[in-house]
């Protein structure tokens, strides 16, 4: 704890949202709704909210490790106009 290099990141079980864990209190994240992605830039200011990003970085409950590549070439279907 402590000492990880950010970013991090992060996908739900499933794969419907993916996370770019930018510090402790502050992520990106991708929401898979249909075929449709959405973007969300969120900072946990709340102390429950700063746990959840606590288990996203250990891996805990419903996360998983993200490769880089995924992410961005995610970010990419995002971007893409249309």
């Amino acid at each position: 704890m402590g000492t990880e290099r950010y970013p991090v990141y992060r996908r739900l079980v499933g794969g419907s949202h993916y996370y770019r864990i930018i510090d402790p209190t502050r992520f990106e994240e991708l929401q898979r709704i249909g075929a449709r992605w959405l973007f969300h830039h969120v900072e946990a200011k709340a102390y429950p909210e700063q746990l959840r990003v606590r288990e996203m970085i250990d891996l805990a409950g419903p996360f998983e490790a993200l490769e880089v590549q995924e992410w961005e070439r995610t970010v990419d279907l995002v971007r893409k106009p249309g």
